[in-house]
């Protein structure tokens, strides 16, 4: 294999790549993954919707005309939000992720943003060619799964209320739970129907993307007892299989760890701060 240097590879956006093509080069990149990260192209329509990507603001490394490395960025406000970033298999260890994600922080950069989120598997070293940028870790988030009921009897369960999204965004605020970015407000209103619930006091509450077995897109409490209520609702909608992503070391997470609910995959949120 030819030997990569910054004079044989280019740096372009991906401001004119078609639907088609981005999801063949996702699906190429991401092979080997620690999990598997391959889409359909009407899937990968949804999720850059929903992610609101930018795709001109967005960075490929290209070799021999292939994309053979790229970043994906979100952007809200002055934040950004790296949404996915790899390098294709056969020019991994090469010695061009560094150069991509400097790029791609020049470029946010470039266009006013004030700092840039993503999220890393505990177990992938990608994490040390991110600290070597300039991103620091945030705190640890945590995926949960269960096939298993919640055994948890301590508090009588009460029914939570619907509320709409409006007064739900505003009741969390006050309870000044910091969300990562999958969970921030203005991702979850894109979701085209959701339903959201609130305990009595105020204090927990949770949103589903539909009816019932609809799945769980965020939870969060500011009491233990609130925590054991949402739960009971969880359950409730979506039945003995549920899963809970991006969730941070919080009242939820304590209570699930307490009956024996560990994150099935942990993650770190990390954030680089722009000059």
């Amino acid at each position: 294999m030819e030997l990569l240097t910054m004079r044989n590879i280019s740096v372009t956006t991906l401001k004119s790549i078609n639907l088609v093509d981005l999801t063949k080069i996702w699906n190429r990149c991401w092979r080997g993954y620690y999990c598997d990260m391959s889409y359909k192209p009407e899937y990968m329509k949804l999720w850059l919707d929903l992610s609101q990507v930018s795709l001109q603001h967005s960075i490929a490394i290209i070799f021999k005309e292939q994309v053979i490395g790229f970043a994906l960025l979100s952007i809200e406000g002055a934040d950004g939000w790296i949404a996915g970033t790899c390098i294709d298999p056969d020019y991994r260890r090469k010695g061009i992720f560094a150069p991509l994600l400097h790029t791609q922080l020049d470029l946010a950069n470039r266009i006013g943003l004030k700092r840039i989120y993503l999220e890393v598997l505990e177990q992938n070293h990608a994490r040390i060619v991110y600290q070597s940028v300039g991103f620091i870790q945030v705190r640890q988030l945590g995926v949960y799964r269960s096939q298993t009921r919640f055994l948890s009897n301590r508090i009588e369960a009460r029914p939570l209320r619907s509320i709409s999204l409006k007064q739900y965004f505003e009741i969390r605020r006050r309870a000044f739970f910091n969300p990562s970015w999958q969970r921030r407000e203005g991702y979850l209103r894109r979701y085209r129907q959701s339903l959201a619930f609130v305990n009595s006091a105020g204090t927990a509450g949770a949103l589903f993307a539909g009816e019932k077995n609809a799945p769980l897109i965020d939870v969060w409490s500011g009491t233990a007892a609130g925590a054991e209520e949402v739960v009971n609702k969880l359950l409730l909608h979506t039945g003995e299989a549920w899963s809970l992503t991006n969730q941070p070391e919080d009242w939820i997470a304590a209570l699930l760890r307490s009956n024996g609910i560990n994150p099935s995959v942990k993650q770190f949120e990390m954030c680089c701060e722009l000059t």
